[in-house]
């Protein structure tokens, strides 16, 4: 157990793991709730096994953003094992959770809140996202679905959705709200739904169409430029992101944030994997047909 600044930004959680010196050792820390605790942990000792199982390691570097990728996957590991499938199953309508379904879940359970979200996150019907949020509107936790989620600590007060909610101090919905990115922009129209969880955490679902709330909720068309969708799907990172400047002049495609195009799929069609160290790399920094790279050899 250590103090609860412990842990990088990008961390969902506040906790840390260390392989070495021996042993391994999952840093906790001082979280108000028992519940916050065990979240925690357990997704700390999901980095222990990512990086002691070969198979789990191979997998992270599949994605452009590994680290993001491995956060994702140690928070949905800790959801797992802290809620059961086939005790909750039924709780949530084919139409995807509500505000309300995360809090039954989280009265019913002994799982942290920020669990809660994951798992409701993962049976959104369609593209969204489900945050905790402080009394004062800043984001806690964002679990998503193929979408943008806002940043850990960024400010959503004077979103529509999450203003409504502040004011009244009841639960507020809106078929107009909107997620504020750090960057200054926004995303696009959502459907929004949020309920108090005790007196000082808001649970906000978040979702661009099919929402659980809502008998029929379609789609909006976007509203950027004719010809240029506002969002897209990086075909490097298999990640949905907004657009925010102009195309590849080679292929013609937009760039996600890390700078992945068309033109990027292509080269990493070549790609190869060294059978040593697991990692992807260009050809070029292999000798000949060789399965191991130029360091490993």
């Amino acid at each position: 157990m250590v103090d609860e600044s412990v842990g990088e930004d990008r961390c969902s959680v506040a906790g840390s793991y260390h392989p070495a010196p021996p042993p391994p050792t999952l840093r906790v820390g001082r979280a108000a709730s028992h519940r916050r605790r065990g979240f925690t942990a357990l997704h700390e000792l999901g980095h222990h096994l990512q990086q002691t199982d070969p198979l789990l390691g191979e997998r992270t570097f599949e994605y452009s953003d590994p680290n993001q990728f491995q956060e994702e996957a140690c928070d949905a590991f800790a959801a797992h094992v802290l809620l059961a499938d086939e005790e909750l199953r039924g709780l949530i309508g084919a139409r995807g959770p509500t505000a309300q379904d995360v809090v039954e879940i989280f009265s019913r359970t002994q799982a942290s809140r920020e669990a809660c979200c994951v798992w409701a996150a993962q049976r959104l019907a369609g593209a969204g996202a489900v945050v905790l949020l402080d009394g004062r509107g800043t984001v806690l936790f964002a679990a998503a679905r193929t979408f943008v989620p806002p940043a850990r600590r960024s400010d959503q007060s004077g979103t529509p959705l999450i203003e409504a909610a502040l004011l009244s101090g009841r639960t507020a919905r809106r078929d107009r709200t909107f997620v504020s990115y750090r960057n200054g922009s926004t995303s696009d129209d959502l459907y929004g739904d949020a309920v108090w969880c005790d007196v000082q955490y808001l649970i906000a679902v978040l979702a661009l169409d099919n929402a659980g709330w809502h008998s029929f909720a379609p789609s909006r068309p976007f509203s950027g430029t004719p010809g240029s969708p506002r969002w897209w799907t990086c075909a490097t990172c298999d990640e949905g992101f907004k657009v925010a400047g102009p195309p590849c002049v080679t292929c013609r495609q937009p760039e996600c944030q890390d700078g992945h195009c068309g033109c990027t799929t292509t080269r990493m069609q070549n790609d190869r994997r060294c059978n040593s160290c697991f990692l992807v790399l260009a050809p070029t920094r292999f000798e000949g047909s060789s399965l191991a790279c130029l360091d490993c050899a």
